[in-house]
């Protein structure tokens, strides 16, 4: 019995974490290691096939003097010239966490590699809150109902 109960509380944790978006991902880049990558969108591709949120983790994984990953702005990345980075990790694998919203850029530094595609561009979001009444009233037809359609406010 208190097997049991040990389960339903775990599994009731669980799912209130998961339901208040409370959690965090950590996204390996590319989905395996940093490297020069097959074709020179293959990680654009890959980060727009990803939502990246405030909270997240991003790990290149990497051997320490073959690569790095370098954080700059976006006209460097554009031209892979790194004149004033914003910071710079030489020693693999590199944990960089997301804490804020914005679009950020890495490249990595070695020889030609940037140029090669070895660039990653994410964009960071806010983690959505989910504000939704867990049942919904029925629509009332009456103007003076608390209930009835209204448009969205825009911030």
């Amino acid at each position: 019995m208190a097997k049991q109960s040990g389960i339903l509380l775990t599994v009731t944790v669980l799912l209130l974490v998961l339901k208040d978006g409370s959690y965090s991902l950590q996204h390996m880049v590319g989905d395996s290691i940093w490297s020069i990558p097959p074709a020179n969108d293959f990680y654009a591709n890959w980060s727009s096939s990803h939502s990246f949120h405030i909270g997240d983790t991003l790990y290149f994984d990497f051997d320490s003097g073959f690569y790095d990953v370098i954080q700059v702005s976006r006209g460097e990345y554009d031209s892979c010239w790194t004149n004033q980075p914003y910071k710079a990790f030489v020693d693999g694998p590199a944990a960089i966490d997301l804490t804020e919203k914005g679009v950020f850029y890495f490249i990595c530094n070695v020889s030609n590699y940037c140029r090669l595609g070895q660039k990653v561009c994410v964009i960071v979001e806010e983690k959505a809150i989910n504000m939704a009444p867990s049942t919904s009233p029925s629509p009332s037809t009456s103007a003076n109902s608390p209930y009835s359609p209204q448009s969205p406010t825009v911030h």
